[in-house]
């Protein structure tokens, strides 16, 4: 029941872009289109191993950055198509059998679309608005993953056990503040160096970055995972407050540097 509701979902997404937003010829579109398609697979493909006090390897993968700046660069209607192709080529590189599972189909459609309709609806949004939108979600964001943290006493990762003792706790309640510390420091940065226009487009690149660690990464995944193997939905949060620790300074720095560079290209 659950593949029937998403796959209406999905379909009704691509209904509304399409009839919102019609397709439009254009060349560069298409050929950004299949780079970022390229570019999303290689990096679904490749994981960066982080060891952390002790426990297995945290894996870091950055597939989704270039789905952001697709989202930023591209039409509605190509977004779409881009996720689609993203998905639909992934499970064929990584079939294992069995039927595959939507809603990582509609992570992935929402990972374009996001950012995509936050540029289309907030461009004429003040640089000041967006960048209070930001400093709260991360402050519910920061403030919600210390007190998991801190109420924690074990964490399963890997189908093993493990406590979460004081010194594991302070360390990752100094690795949350540390993120929260360099992120403004960055918009402050950033604010100061940049011109109005590219300091607006900045302030959307952390918006999309932040909004779909929260919808997605927090959410969503978790609820899938609930969803197909009974895991709780809570059981890991831990290992993903540690991901978006890594995840979320370096993909606005990557989603901003990246979206510069295309950017120069449709010029």
């Amino acid at each position: 029941m659950i593949q029937i509701i998403l796959g209406v979902i999905i379909v009704l997404i691509g209904i509304f872009v399409f009839y919102k937003y019609p397709l439009k010829n254009d060349v560069k579109q298409v050929t950004l289109g299949a780079l970022f398609i390229i570019l999303a697979i290689i990096l679904k493909r490749l994981a960066v191993m982080v060891p952390f006090l002790g426990l297995p390897s945290l894996k870091i993968t950055f597939e989704i950055l270039p789905l952001i700046v697709a989202g930023l660069t591209m039409q509605p209607g190509y977004c779409y198509i881009v996720a689609i192709a993203v998905d639909a080529l992934g499970l064929m590189l990584a079939f294992s059998g069995g039927v595959p599972f939507l809603g990582f189909t509609l992570n992935t459609v929402l990972q374009t679309l996001i950012p995509c309709m936050l540029k289309l609806y907030l461009n004429d949004t003040k640089d000041r608005l967006l960048e209070m939108i930001v400093k709260i979600i991360m402050i519910i964001i920061s403030a919600s993953s210390c007190i998991y943290v801190w109420r924690l006493n074990t964490v399963n990762i890997s189908s093993q056990q493990y406590e979460v003792t004081l010194s594991i706790k302070l360390m990752v309640l100094a690795i949350i503040a540390c993120m929260m510390i360099i992120l403004f420091v960055f918009i402050g940065y950033y604010k100061a160096k940049l011109k109005k226009e590219e300091g607006h487009i900045f302030h959307l690149c952390v918006l999309s970055v932040v909004s779909i660690e929260l919808i997605v990464t927090f959410f969503l995944t978790p609820y899938w995972l609930e969803v197909m193997y009974g895991i709780p939905f809570f059981a890991s949060q831990f290992v993903r407050i540690l991901k978006s620790c890594v995840m979320i300074p370096a993909g606005i720095l990557i989603v901003y540097t990246m979206y510069k560079m295309t950017s120069r290209v449709l010029k």
